[in-house]
């Protein structure tokens, strides 16, 4: 699944093409794939796209005059820049056609991902950010985590839920729960202060990397020109289990948590060496 630097990789590709140009149209050839419309689809035609932000893993397209568009990429969902609006991409289930000879087309094989329509930003955060998602990770600081003194939650639930932290998935939770020297099962609330620090430095350290190589490619995933991820090859643990430890030696080791493949460093990462972290 696209995790937040493929979705960032994306939303820059994006920008780069096509900021505040006018949409000539829109063709949607499954109707499903719209999850939500305050307006057709289809009367987007005309309106210019002022601005394309992220949150987490999702996308928010502000069109002006007044609309907001939200795209999320599901599990395999791609938008790729194309010069024509033939359906040349498989599962291609809408093309937004650009001035300037660019067609969007927003493909999901596996229909995880989809788009809502809104007349206006306030609706678009309302439902998709406010009281539901937390601050996005790339903005993360320790002071966000105080409420975690009061949470049982395991640490790596906590991070895949998306109410504290937006944008983190698999790959990037066991990568910096490495990187922070954190078992995954560790209760949020028996974390220190100094804990989070290291928690919220290893994040953004992760994120950045993974952003300065366009994300990571493991399967499906594309920017918007095509692009793939290069930052597979910098992984320290994620389904790396069995391969040695790249600080310490330890055989990494594979586990199954909060019902997700994981991949930890029995040493660096060990519970024992963590007081009650199971409490």
């Amino acid at each position: 699944m696209p995790e937040l630097p493929e979705v960032e990789a994306v939303r820059r590709s994006l920008i780069d093409a096509i900021g505040h140009r006018r949409v000539t149209g829109v063709s949607v050839f499954r109707r499903d794939y719209i999850r939500y419309e305050a307006f057709r689809m289809e009367r987007l035609s005309r309106r210019v796209l002022r601005s394309l932000e992220r949150h987490g893993k999702r996308l928010f397209w502000h069109f002006e005059p007044t609309a907001c568009m939200v795209s999320h990429l599901g599990m395999s969902g791609r938008i790729t820049i194309r010069p024509s609006s033939m359906m040349s991409l498989e599962h291609t289930h809408m093309v937004m056609a650009m001035e300037g000879g660019f067609y969007l087309h927003f493909s999901d094989p596996r229909r995880f991902g989809g788009v809502w329509l809104y007349e206006n930003a306030t609706d678009a955060l309302a439902h998709h950010v406010f009281g539901k998602m937390g601050v996005d990770a790339l903005n993360l600081r320790s002071d966000d985590l105080n409420a975690w003194s009061r949470k049982r939650t395991a640490l790596k639930a906590e991070l895949l839920s998306q109410k504290t932290v937006a944008g983190l998935g698999n790959i990037y939770v066991d990568e910096a729960l490495w990187m922070a020297r954190l078992h995954p099962m560790r209760k949020v609330r028996r974390l220190t202060m100094e804990d989070r620090a290291r928690l919220v430095d290893a994040i953004g350290a992760v994120l950045r990397a993974s952003l300065r190589c366009g994300g990571t490619t493991l399967r499906d995933y594309r920017d918007a020109r095509s692009n793939r991820g290069e930052f597979a090859g910098s992984l320290a643990v994620y389904g790396k289990a069995g391969t040695p430890c790249r600080r310490c030696g330890t055989t990494l080791r594979g586990l199954v948590i909060a019902q997700r493949s994981t991949v930890i460093c029995p040493d660096c990462q060990s519970h024992r060496k963590q007081a009650n972290y199971a409490s």
